[in-house]
């Protein structure tokens, strides 16, 4: 007879099914029926990110690696809230008042970053790429690990993709290369139409951007950067035209 199945978040008896991602966003970006593309979150050398699959429904994505309690009290407790937090930014075209609406999540960003969190735990189990022990247990506690980090951003060109891994874009000998954090890292990368999301894990590690440009910082402190001009036009520097730009620009180095 095979073990029973324990919760990921609180080590109780699991097995019961949960949708990775909220119902309410299957409903109202019409997941069940739209299909989007799933990889691991890398750029590949033609500059595209990775796909481990057919795209397919997120309607699909289900995990068996939680308990009832946790799935039906602190966990849809995190999709009611971020609800309304997300769903102004969840439109296309992208709103025109962008910068109000990310403002105002100043207030409400340890709740989105921990509703992110939350859904990269249940990718990963999902993915094999185990969001550490300890985080889970903070996780469930309420708290967040320090050095957690979480940014959204707007990407023009609107689409749909999920992935999740422990490979990092770096430098090494001055040049860009990338590299492999197992058991000890994860990073999750997630556009909803121009809304893209990030949350990471990254022990002993410096985030370092290859351009002055910043997505909007949920975590660990908050932050807007202001515009920046390109070929004289002030632009969001939250603004990228692609997920693949955003992942460019996003390097990592690891400290000695």
């Amino acid at each position: 007879m095979s073990s029973q199945k324990l919760c990921i978040f609180c080590g109780q008896p699991g097995g019961n099914r949960e949708h990775i991602v909220g119902k309410w966003l299957l409903n109202d970006l019409n997941l069940y029926a739209t299909r989007t593309r799933i990889g691991f979150g890398n750029l590949l050398k033609t500059g595209k990110m990775d796909e481990i699959d057919e795209p397919r429904s997120l309607g699909s994505f289900i995990t068996d690696a939680v308990c009832a309690i946790c799935n039906n009290g602190w966990m849809s407790q995190l999709e009611s809230a971020v609800k309304p937090l997300l769903s102004p930014l969840l439109v296309d075209p992208w709103p025109a008042n962008s910068r109000r609406l990310l403002s105002d999540l100043f207030i409400s960003c340890h709740i989105i970053t921990r509703w992110l969190l939350k859904t990269a735990c249940t990718f990963g189990a999902k993915m094999s790429v185990q969001v550490p022990d300890n985080i889970r247990t903070e996780l469930y506690q309420g708290r967040l690990h320090p050095e957690i980090m979480a940014d959204v951003s707007c990407n023009e060109e609107c689409g749909l993709y999920v992935g999740m891994s422990r490979t990092w874009a770096c430098f090494a000998g001055g040049k860009l290369d990338s590299m492999s954090v197992p058991d000890h890292s994860f990073r999750f990368v997630w556009q909803l139409r121009h809304l893209a999301m990030r949350v990471s894990y990254f022990p002993n590690c410096e985030k370092m951007m290859t351009k002055p440009r910043y997505p909007v910082r949920l975590y660990p402190r908050f932050g807007i950067l202001p515009d920046y001009r390109s070929d004289g036009v002030m632009k969001p520097a939250y603004r990228y035209s692609t997920l693949e730009e955003l992942e460019h620009d996003t390097v990592y180095a690891g400290r000695t």
